[in-house]
């Protein structure tokens, strides 16, 4: 078998460092495809040390490249002619993307141009900037690229704080839907199942070069549960407390204020430019915590009124959702909740992003513990369990709330929520605690 250099197709012998160029290129472009292991001439000449070029593509994807482009780049094998090639298939990205070392600059942005990788000049990279401002639209204008989407997470939620659910106007009522009827941006994040993952990135020491601890992933489900599921591990798992005596009084010392980081996380997942595809994500280092988000400072807002409080929200319906969810209020007294905690150094604007860096009380550890993975995993894999016993105390007190639930269970609210939701033959009934649970078998 032969391979043919083009505009879609790149061939590299072996691993160079122009990887990152062509990726971002092929992200600029049209996307297309890298062979690694493949003669300019189109022959299969193989790779060596095939495990370890994976994994230094991998650190290039996630971490040399801006804006996360992981969602857009596929990285995988190919056995041919008894020899191992890498294929990294690229497809065009929905923002201006650029080496991160090099910044939105000639020598970090790129495009393809026939079978060659070229710099963008300055006007250029200006140009296609401002058209991706330009053409930012709101997540209820966006079509879903789900087809059937269901809620029934969502509706669980509503109905607990007092909302009637109407299933005819259910879709049209939360604006979920584009002006053509059909799902939007907003329906698919707040679906029960898609394609959005937010992540929780624990490191080995102060910097990503120290290697990574773990990697926790809550994705392809709505998008309060996964929010909530990485609150809940940062605060259950990583928010430990040190206690101390002196002259025989008690001292607890936490890791860091949770509500300081409830604020900045919340508002993160709520103000994240979720039309440019890119998830909100936190990263644990030993000595602190980076919450990011995508999008920057809002349009229109100056730091000054970003420091007082005041909320222009890029996500408008997302916002009155999490205000009836009681996830966020209208007071605007988070900002400056984490600015008279951290002070406002914590918060770093950039082109791109927003990072809040939350320092911690003391360093820590980062041995990983079985507590730190079995909380979500042990969940699901002993799902019939819980199932059961869930069933069965709403036979006995069919108004018990689900946070007496999670009480008797030693479980978080979110995990007896979430296993509720796949009981299907289990549904409330009215609203709020004047309502009751109802099994239809």
């Amino acid at each position: 078998m032969t391979f043919t250099e083009t505009e879609k197709t790149e061939l590299k012998q072996k691993l160079t460092d122009s990887i990152p160029k062509e990726i971002v290129a092929f992200l600029n472009t049209d996307g297309g495809t890298i062979y690694i292991g493949v003669n300019d001439d189109g022959s299969v000449c193989g790779i060596e040390k095939l495990d370890e070029s994976l994994k230094k593509i991998a650190d290039i994807i996630e971490n040399q490249i801006l804006p996360e482009s992981s969602s857009f780049v596929e990285l995988g094998t190919k056995y041919i002619e008894n020899k191992h090639i890498i294929e990294i298939k690229v497809r065009k990205g929905e923002s201006l993307y650029y080496i991160k070392k090099y910044g939105r600059s000639s020598q970090g942005c790129y495009v393809r141009v026939g079978s060659t990788c070229r710099s963008m000049t300055e006007e250029q990279i200006n140009t296609v900037h401002n058209k991706y401002l330009d053409a930012k639209v709101k997540i209820t204008e966006i079509p879903s690229r789900l087809n059937n989407p269901t809620f029934q997470y969502l509706k669980l939620l509503l109905v607990e704080k007092g909302f009637s659910i109407n299933e005819k106007t259910f879709a049209e009522n939360f604006h979920l839907l584009t002006k053509d009827g059909n799902y939007n941006k907003m329906a698919e994040l707040l679906a029960d199942k898609n394609e959005t993952s937010i992540k929780v990135v624990r490191f080995n020491g102060k910097e990503k070069a120290d290697g990574i601890a773990l990697r926790n992933e809550y994705g392809e489900k709505c998008l309060v549960v996964a929010m909530k599921q990485a609150f809940d591990y940062c605060t259950d798992v990583i928010n430990e407390t040190r206690t101390s005596f002196s002259k025989g009084v008690r001292n607890d010392k936490k890791l860091f204020d949770s509500d300081a980081f409830r604020e900045v996380w919340f508002n993160a997942c709520l103000h994240n430019n979720w039309a440019d595809g890119t998830p909100p994500a936190i990263y644990v280092y030993t000595d602190r915590m980076e919450i990011v988000s995508t999008g920057g400072l809002p349009a229109n807002l100056s730091k000054e009124d970003f420091f007082k409080g005041i909320s222009k929200p890029v996500n408008e319906e997302l916002a009155k959702l999490f205000i009836r969810l009681d996830l966020m209020e209208q007071t605007g007294y988070g900002i400056p909740l984490v600015t008279k905690r951290y002070g406002k150094t914590v918060f770093e604007f950039l082109d791109f992003f927003l990072r809040v860096t939350i320092p911690f009380e003391f360093e820590i550890e980062n041995n990983v513990t079985q507590n730190d993975t079995q909380g979500d995993t042990q969940n699901d894999t002993q799902g019939g369990t819980i199932d059961n016993w869930i069933e069965e105390q709403i036979r006995k007190n069919p108004k018990i709330t689900t946070e007496e639930l999670a009480k008797l269970s030693g479980k978080s609210v979110i995990t007896i929520k979430r296993h509720i939701t796949k009981l299907s033959h289990i549904k409330y009934v009215g609203s709020g605690y004047s309502g009751h649970w109802e099994i239809l078998k």
